[in-house]
């Protein structure tokens, strides 16, 4: 028979010892990784929106942030041979000239739509390597033969297309 060792444990104070500092330091030590990592996250993961005349205002305390600028496009965007278009956007009474450096979207980007451009300034000029056009309904309006129907919001209609009568069956 195996006898059951039932001598009584050290009171907490004797247990405690280089093994619970061991344990308060890498918990301490995995605290602070966690809370640089949300800091970090959180301090790099802002992109402003400004409007020009904000943008502009605003020009040398942005100095190297990226932010996103808000306006009209008010002159005939230009295409460079390397690919980088220049134009100018306003808003508010704010004009910035603006370098991209990257795809604008075709058929959309043109004189007089909304655009944003994400980038920062550099010296007087806004290099952006990002364009967001707001586009209307227009080509609804435009385009009247397009594909249009509707759905009597039934399950068989989920995915899929319009079944139109034939005549005569």
């Amino acid at each position: 028979m195996t006898e059951l060792d039932l001598t009584p444990l050290p009171p907490e104070s004797e247990r405690t010892g280089i093994r619970s500092w061991r344990n308060w330091l890498i918990g301490g030590a995995l605290i602070a990784v966690a809370l640089v990592l949300i800091y970090q996250a959180l301090t790099t993961a802002r992109v402003y929106f400004l409007n020009v005349d904000e943008a502009v205002d605003r020009r040398v305390e942005l100095a190297d942030d990226t932010f996103n600028l808000q306006g009209t496009v008010t002159t005939e965007p230009s295409t460079a041979a390397d690919g980088t278009i220049t134009f100018t956007m306003s808003f508010g009474g704010s004009d910035a000239e603006v370098l991209h450096v990257g795809n604008a979207p075709s058929g959309l980007f043109k004189l007089g739509e909304q655009v944003v451009a994400e980038g920062r300034w550099q010296g007087d000029e806004f290099v952006s390597d990002r364009l967001l056009v707001k586009h209307s309904e227009e080509y609804v309006e435009d385009n009247p033969n397009r594909v249009d129907y509707e759905l009597d919001g039934s399950e068989a209609d989920i995915g899929a297309p319009p079944v139109t009568p034939v005549p005569g069956y």
